[in-house]
This record gives C-alpha cells, structure tokens and sequence, in this order.
C-alpha cells in the first residue's frame, strides 16, 4: 500500500460511504471503488460489507483502518519535519566581493528586506576567486561574481555586463575623456585591488599580452583603501564601472576593449531552495528592469 491508496481507504472508512468518500477526494466514484477492490487484491482480505448504499467494516477491514490510521499520523508527522526543515532555508548565505557589492547590496539590504523580512541575508564580501570556491565548496548558497567562466561544476546566470574603467580623481586632466586605452593608463602609478579579484588577474594578463609595464605601488584587499588612495591623488585605480559610486568624487572612464560581466552563481547539480529563487528572480528582474547606467558604467 502507498500513501496514496492509504488515504483513500481511510476515507471510504470515515465516510461508510464510496460516493460521500469519492466527493471528498475530488474523485469519480468509479475510479475509488475500484482502488478499494485493487486494496482487497492486494491485501488478499475482505475489507467490507455492504449494507444497502453504505459499507461497514469488516474485521479485517477495522483492523488494517487502525493500523493506516496510525500510518497516515506518521506520515503527517513526516511532512511537518520536512516542512521545519524547509524552513531553515530562510537564510541564505551569500557571498558578494566588494565591487559588485556596491550594486548588490543595497538592493538586498534595502528593497528585498522590506519586500521579504522572513529572508535572513548573511553575507561575506571575500575575492571574486574565493567567493567562487566558496559555492564549490558549498559554503555558501550563491554568488554574485564578475567572470565566472572556466568552473565546471557552477552555474552562471548573467546579470549584465560593465566596462573596465580608469578610476580617477573627479578634478584629474583625465576626468573628462569619454575613454582611455590601456597603454595611456600604464602610464600612471597605480593601485589595484589584490591579486586574489578575477578583475585583477585579468588586468594583470592584460598588461602582460600587451607587453605593457604599469607601475604599480599597491595592491589592496579592501576597496575603501583604493578609493582613498584615489581621491588623495597618490595614484589611479583600474576598477570595474559598477566599482565606483555615481556621486563620488572619483569619474571612472571605459578602458578600450575591456569588460567585465556579472553573474549570479550556484553550485552545479545542488537543490535551488524557494526562497534562494526568490533572491535569484528579485535580482534578475531589478536588472531587466534597471536603468541603463546600472548596466554599464557609471
């Protein structure tokens, strides 16, 4: 007996009545007379008499009844733990390095917490790199990366895509060049974000193809830090567009040729719980429906 077949006898027991039973369970009356007649197959007992339009039970039929009943108490007990497990999927664990970060996490910490409060959001800023070991590992649920290509075993689902960008000091010569090549920006010292950021590995293959040699004086884990380096004039940065904010007093300009996309990541083959969905759909949609200057660079 399954579940199924189980639910439907108790019922006919409950009613004393195929017809009463089959309005129940939203089924023809054919079709629950004979699941009950497959159920005396299959049990090899006479679960029934009938009496005119009703049915009584059998001895056999209150005995295996009480033995289902006791079943059915089981299962239900079985799906509410299910359920409580579910639950503790209302916290995700998120990982967002810095520069996308500064997109990402004012739409989570502001519009998806007001249109969701029962989402726990618990959130590490690490490298790009180390975010993406991070979703292999499953130590966290998802990801929002720049350039996750090359990871077998995730899955990318693309946000948008923003230009590499010189980042300089709003009052700089250079503030107000539409773009820049990437020879005109080795030309400058420069601080870049450490060496763990996919941005930095791919800017860094970039100098060396071209044969270019920058003039670094830093690399730095935090963000923060390059900024005010930035600002102070002591030396420029190459961020991705989304990396710095509109109303700073930093200007970000294209480098020609150089982009970078966005994607949320999950581990490959892994269950995408209701409520991780719901944070992929909210933040895809804001996207689709972003205005241009999200999507591209500041």
């Amino acid at each position: 007996m399954n579940i199924q077949q189980m639910q439907y006898f108790a019922e006919v027991c409950r009613q004393e009545n195929v017809t009463k039973a089959a309005a129940y369970l939203h089924m023809s009356q054919s079709t629950l007379s004979q699941s009950m007649k497959n159920l005396e197959a299959e049990t090899g007992l006479n679960l029934f008499r009938h009496v005119g339009r009703n049915i009584q039970l059998t001895a056999d039929g209150q005995a295996l009844f009480q033995e289902v009943e006791k079943m059915l108490k089981q299962f239900k007990r079985f799906e509410a733990s299910v359920k409580e497990i579910a639950k503790r999927h209302n916290r995700l664990q998120l990982a967002v390095p810095s520069q996308i970060a500064t997109i990402i996490l004012p739409l989570l910490l502001g519009e998806f917490f007001q249109q969701h409060p029962e989402i726990q959001l618990e959130i590490t800023e690490p490298a790009g790199g180390a975010a993406l070991d991070m979703v292999e590992r499953e130590e966290v649920d998802l990801a929002f990366v720049h350039d996750a290509e090359g990871r077998p075993n995730l899955t990318l689902r693309k946000l948008s895509s923003w230009p590499i960008c010189l980042c300089v000091p709003r009052k700089h010569p250079l503030a107000n060049k539409p773009s820049i090549t990437l020879t005109e920006a080795a030309a400058y010292p420069l601080v870049l974000l450490s060496r763990r950021f996919i941005l930095t590995k791919r800017v860094l293959a970039e100098f060396d193809r071209q044969k270019l040699q920058p003039q670094i004086l830093h690399y730095s884990p935090n963000l923060s830090s390059v900024w005010n380096i930035v600002q102070q004039g002591i030396a420029l940065s190459i961020l991705t567009g989304n990396g710095i904010l509109p109303d700073s007093d930093l200007i970000a300009i294209p480098i020609e040729g150089l982009a970078q996309k966005g994607f949320i990541v999950t581990k490959k083959g892994r269950q995408i719980y209701a409520d991780e969905r719901c944070l992929i759909d909210f933040v895809r949609r804001k996207f689709a429906d972003a205005p241009k200057n999200m999507k591209s660079s500041p």
